[in-house]
């Protein structure tokens, strides 16, 4: 028996490769919870870096979305609860210094977050697709989102915009659940995700 799964498309517009969200380099400069609203108010909030890679698609400095509060506290994203793991830092960060700030040449620099400085924005967009698919058909639906097919499965996802995506942390899965939410407890039990590659 085949199981059909309802399909939860999660389109993240790529700026950069193998990154799932869009940045926006604002050239205003705010504090960092200027900052912070300014962005979950336009976009979806202040960028997360969470790998090296993702770091270097950045080409721009700016406050980042993460900060602690205090010196004994863990360096956390403004978005969910994530402990930071990948940390850059152009030296230890300062004791009195709980936000921080990306600089050009990709370190990152604790800073008092009172400053005013540029910031970055990232954007991710949920679109829900009540139809059930197996993995095969959500795999190929995602595929084909940006008119290319192909009949090779073993081709690399690279040469596709869209790819089934990845919930890696605890925030990915609230925010699937959350657009989940829309449907029906009947249309929804299990989804599946494509997210842009490129």
């Amino acid at each position: 028996m085949t199981k059909h799964v309802a399909l939860l498309l999660i389109l993240f517009p790529v700026c950069g490769h193998l990154l799932d969200i869009k940045f926006y380099n604002n050239p205003y400069e705010y504090t960092w919870e200027e900052a912070v609203t300014f962005c979950r108010e336009h976009h979806t909030d202040l960028v997360r870096v969470r790998t090296a890679e993702e770091d270097e698609a950045l080409q721009y400095s700016g406050w980042i979305g993460l900060s602690r509060k205090n010196a004994t506290s863990p360096w956390k994203w403004s978005r969910g609860d994530e402990i930071a793991i990948f940390t850059p830092w152009h030296g230890a960060p300062n004791d009195n210094e709980n936000c921080v700030n990306r600089e050009s040449n990709g370190k990152w620099e604790s800073e008092e977050c009172d400053e005013e400085k540029p910031f970055l924005c990232y954007e991710e967009k949920l679109i829900l697709v009540k139809e059930n698919k197996t993995w095969e058909e959500a795999l190929e639906h995602c595929r084909s989102l940006d008119g290319v097919v192909t009949e090779d499965p073993a081709s690399s996802y690279r040469n596709h915009g869209y790819d089934l995506a990845s919930l890696i942390t605890p925030d990915d899965y609230t925010t699937a659940r959350e657009t989940a939410k829309e449907a029906t407890t009947d249309e929804v039990g299990q989804f599946s995700a494509c997210a842009s590659v490129g």
